[in-house]
């Protein structure tokens, strides 16, 4: 991993993502058909398909379709979040978090997007959710919430601690945890240590 690209989040989601359900297209990418590929992921996409969605966008983030006609990654992983796909809405947040893919920087929608999966129990946006309350992104600063969310990731990374990313939230090479803690009184450190244990996934 770039620790200078993820230094403050985890950045967009390609390899790193779970297990994906097959999609009609995937047979073609892999072929290296990828224009024909990302006709059956926009049709797939038309039809409600989330991984459609997400892989569409992905081909777009990663240069593999010419021209525009396709429009954007980020309206497709829009698109994908949407649909309830969780690294969809993780790559929007991450999108607006650096003012890329063709979004304007907002921290106040990286926040939303990155709330929204991280509810539903998605590591990467719970990580990246807690280091913009660390890195002061959020008004009004709420530390003890960002401590929160850095617990429930870390206690996320210990169901998968043999997967490369989530050795690196363990780690936590930023020291977004440690920060975060540091600023807190003991009394606001236990606050958050019982809001992340009373924490469940939203279905």
């Amino acid at each position: 991993m770039d620790a200078r690209t993820i230094g403050f989040a985890i950045a967009a989601i390609f390899a790193t993502t779970p297990v994906w359900c097959q999609t009609p297209g995937d047979a073609a990418v892999r072929g290296g058909h990828f224009e024909q590929g990302a006709d059956l992921y926009k049709r797939g996409a038309d039809q409600g398909d989330g991984d459609a969605a997400l892989k569409l966008g992905l081909l777009l983030d990663q240069g593999r379709l010419r021209g525009n006609s396709y429009g954007t990654a980020a309206e497709w992983f829009k698109k994908a979040c949407e649909l309830g796909n969780l690294p969809g809405c993780h790559n929007v947040g991450v999108a607006f978090e650096y003012g890329k893919k063709g979004l304007e920087k907002d921290y106040v929608q990286a926040r939303v997007y990155y709330l929204r999966a991280a509810d539903r129990g998605y590591m990467s946006s719970q990580y990246n959710l807690g280091s913009l309350y660390s890195n002061g992104y959020v008004t009004p600063a709420d530390d003890v919430e960002g401590f929160k969310w850095m617990l429930i990731a870390e206690k996320s990374a210990l169901q998968c601690k043999a997967v490369p990313l989530c050795q690196w939230v363990l780690e936590d090479p930023p020291k977004h945890r440690q920060r975060l803690k540091e600023r807190l009184s003991r009394e606001n450190q236990q606050r958050a240590e019982i809001l992340a244990t009373e924490w469940k996934p939203k279905k």
